[in-house]
């Protein structure tokens, strides 16, 4: 609907993700974010429907993401925006921003605006927030389990790998989608032997996307997963984001690959539990 965002996943016949979006409808069309690193990938494969219908499909080199979060992060956009969306309302559109809502790690709100607006919006909060890099909205989608797909790990897993059943980005009712009947084997089937993990802890560089990890068996470390994303903070911490099994113990300790530090498994705000 036009108040809802939705978390979706574009796959290939073999039901692996070419990339998965963030949908929404904007201004008389519909739009979606993804990783720079997939877009034209992404166009390209698209675009082999577009004949079939009276639909254009572009990419936008001229609107603006701004992430808002943190303690207060409602409060200091109140004043620039005549309403601001919520959990029933999850997009609001005002002028040339859509504001799109989001629950988890905490409260926080995506802005889709142009260069002015952005210009606008950013000297308005410049004296109350602290600016930053996407490293930092990244940071927080790993903290909220949101899967990170980029080339490397493009055309590599199923959405269910992913957790995208737990976060409503699958439909098991409706089709036909490309993938449709492997997507829906994994499921019905209990095919599917992978999730996604997020892991806390330290190493002296960040991983990359593609790389596997170490899990500690005894006094020895064995490959495993492959990293999706990974983010070092300001106080060092290293939060990483990984398709591994998904029969995981919870105290295991991994590291990565020769690295002295180490890593552990941390909470996801969402349920893997079927239901």
């Amino acid at each position: 609907t036009d108040e809802q965002h939705l978390l979706a996943a574009h796959c290939d016949a073999k039901g692996k993700m070419w990339s998965n979006l963030r949908v929404f409808r904007r201004n008389e069309g519909f739009a979606w974010i993804e990783r720079r690193s997939l877009r034209d990938a992404q166009l390209t494969e698209l675009k082999k429907y577009a004949v079939f219908s009276k639909v254009t499909i572009a990419a936008d080199d001229e609107s603006v993401l701004l992430g808002v979060a943190g303690f207060q992060a409602r409060a200091a956009l109140s004043p620039l925006f005549s309403e601001l969306p919520n959990a029933e309302k999850q997009v609001v559109s005002e002028g040339a921003t859509s504001v799109l809502w989001f629950a988890h790690p905490a409260e926080r709100f995506l802005l889709v605006t142009d260069v002015a607006t952005a210009t606008r919006i950013t000297d308005a909060l410049r004296g109350e927030a602290q600016l930053n890099n996407s490293q930092q909205w990244l940071a927080l989608n790993i903290e909220a389990g949101l899967p990170v797909i980029d080339s490397a790990n493009s055309a590599q897993f199923i959405p269910q790998a992913t957790n995208l059943q737990a976060l409503g980005g699958i439909s098991f009712k409706k089709g036909c989608y490309t993938g449709q009947e492997m997507v829906a084997r994994a499921k019905f089937r209990g095919a599917n032997k992978r999730a996604l993990w997020y892991l806390a802890g330290t190493a002296s560089r960040v991983p990359e996307a593609g790389e596997d990890l170490e899990l500690k068996m005894g006094e020895n470390w064995r490959r495993t997963g492959t990293v999706l994303a990974a983010v070092q903070l300001d106080d060092g911490r290293l939060l990483v984001q990984v398709v591994m099994n998904n029969d995981m113990e919870p105290d295991s300790v991994f590291r990565v690959r020769d690295d002295a530090g180490s890593l552990s498994i941390e909470p996801l705000p969402y349920s893997l539990e079927e239901s």
